[in-house]
């Protein structure tokens, strides 16, 4: 998490009032500084001009020569001096399930889309690859969304129609929802990465830290370490994305060939006593939040209360998943700290005041959200 901004001391009080009623106040006395006056109005545009240097440029300028406050395309260059790009946004791929008369082909690159609402809308997905109805009606095909981003991740029997309908396709749907989009990498996690390449603790031995490490930069939200997974000299990564969801078969191979490296050995991360690495993805458990009697103010509203949410309670399961259990205790003031939320009664998790029991290769993912 980046820093907030303290504006250095040597900056302060220089709004254009100040300057200009210091520069009055150096003028001889035999001068006239009345409002309306020549030298009164010859020097405030000066003011004005200055002011906006000192209070807008120069702070911005000192904030991007320092990673902890730098943004975008500044923070992309601290990034690079530490050999660290940005993720960019990913697309959520998953299998269509398409009925129609047998023997009719769907072509590659056919376009599928989701209805389109008041408040999203329609996203197309692309078929990867031709297929043909069987015998029986039916075919799968898998589809990769047309735009990268979270939204992609369409939820099951959303996927309902083709863009151009084609003659002996009665029905389409996905079964199960899309997964692996995720949204351009936020200024805060690509910040955590690149403080972390100036650790001084950072080692290329191969221990708990450096995998998590290396899954991350490869494009991993978080990892789940196992040693000796198939005995000794063998590893196991399990995987979650940058949405907390299990990582798609792309995100899984992604890691595995940065830290492996199959294609050039001298590039090759997973030190070599290391027999084996094995890469998979995360098992979720769902956890369904319940809260009742909430306050809040005018300044947010439900929705982005449930945004907020669902935003930081991502930083409870990385500690969660160290620990194999969620704790009521570490989720319940999340609620607390969402701006704008004054108060509220009741807060159950999975319908209990209870913990959540990990397995190890359990990762929690949030559900079902009530707030009332």
């Amino acid at each position: 998490m980046q820093l907030d901004f303290t504006l250095p001391d040597f900056l302060e009080n220089n709004s254009a009032e100040e300057i200009h009623e210091r520069m009055m106040n150096n003028l001889p006395d035999d001068i006239d500084d009345m409002p309306g006056g020549f030298p009164y109005d010859f020097t405030k545009p000066a003011a004005l001009e200055k002011a906006e240097l000192l209070e807008f440029h120069l702070p911005r300028s000192v904030m991007i020569a320092f990673p902890q406050y730098a943004w975008d395309e500044w923070l992309d260059l601290h990034g690079k001096q530490v050999h660290l790009e940005r993720h960019e946004a990913r697309k959520a791929s998953g299998i269509l399930r398409i009925a129609g008369k047998a023997g009719t082909v769907l072509a590659a690159g056919a376009v599928f889309c989701t209805l389109a609402t008041d408040s999203c809308s329609s996203l197309e997905f692309i078929a990867d690859q031709e297929c043909t109805i069987g015998e029986d009606g039916t075919a799968e095909v898998n589809v990769t969304a047309a735009d990268p981003g979270s939204e992609s991740n369409v939820k099951a029997n959303l996927i309902t129609m083709m863009a151009k309908p084609v003659k002996g396709i009665t029905e389409v749907s996905n079964p199960e929802q899309m997964r692996g989009g995720t949204d351009r990498e936020s200024n805060d996690d690509y910040y955590d990465r690149i403080a972390a390449e100036y650790e001084n603790s950072l080692t290329f031995l191969g221990n708990d830290g450096d995998y998590i490490r290396w899954a991350k930069e490869a494009g991993a939200g978080d990892c789940i370490v196992i040693p000796a997974a198939e005995g000794p000299g063998t590893v196991k990564l399990v995987l979650v994305d940058g949405m907390g969801q299990p990582a798609d078969e792309a995100l899984v191979q992604d890691v595995y060939n940065y830290i492996v490296s199959p294609e050039d050995r001298s590039k090759r991360l997973l030190p070599t006593a290391c027999a084996k690495l094995i890469c998979g993805s995360a098992v979720t458990v769902k956890v369904d939040y319940t809260i009742t009697g909430l306050v809040y103010d005018s300044t947010t509203d439900l929705e982005q209360i449930q945004e907020d949410f669902t935003a930081a309670v991502k930083a409870v399961y990385v500690s969660a998943k160290q620990q194999n259990v969620l704790r009521y205790n570490d989720v319940r003031p999340v609620i607390s700290d969402i701006p704008g939320v004054t108060d509220f009664e009741g807060f159950l998790v999975n319908g209990e005041m209870r913990n959540i029991h990990l397995g190890r290769e359990e990762y929690p993912e949030t559900a079902n959200l009530d707030f009332s």
